[in-house]
């Protein structure tokens, strides 16, 4: 009984983390964008009923700006407004994320690439006898230059 319990003891029962190759970039960048368009959304449904209250009070509908945190003051109609512009402001959140994230992706992929362009090095192989003969004497050349004998 106690080499049993002993061996259920040792093996683990948490679960292993995710690996980056595990789900594709497409997946991870529907995820990101999904979760920066609905956590933006409590920020600027704040915003837009700032917005929408300063502009209305300036064409002299209201007479202040209504309380973002207590839209009560306004009628069903106004509130669907501002939902709906708070809407359309988190996915225009996340799309301006999904933009920028795309385009530090490209820059970074392309600076590796540069890069690696550069560590390269181009090895030519000599094909005629000439061309050895020249690589012979310039190496004779340095030999000399080495020893001191002009």
């Amino acid at each position: 009984m106690m080499a049993t319990q002993s061996a259920y003891c040792e093996e683990s029962i948490e679960p292993e983390p995710y690996s980056k190759e595990e789900f594709p970039q497409w997946a991870l960048d529907l995820r990101r964008f999904e979760v920066v368009s609905l956590g933006s959304i409590p920020f600027a449904m704040i915003g837009v009923t700032i917005a929408y209250g300063a502009i209305e009070m300036n064409r002299g509908n209201m007479s202040s700006i209504p309380n973002p945190l207590n839209p009560s003051s306004l009628d069903e109609s106004e509130q669907l407004k501002i939902l709906g512009m708070t809407a359309c402001t988190g996915l225009v959140i996340g799309l301006v994320d999904f933009t920028v994230n795309l385009i530090v992706r490209h820059n970074k992929r392309k600076r590796l690439e540069r890069l690696n362009a550069t560590k390269q090095v181009d090895v030519v192989p000599l094909t005629t006898p000439e061309e050895a003969d020249v690589l012979e004497d310039d190496s004779q050349f340095i030999d000399d230059i080495e020893k001191g004998d002009d």
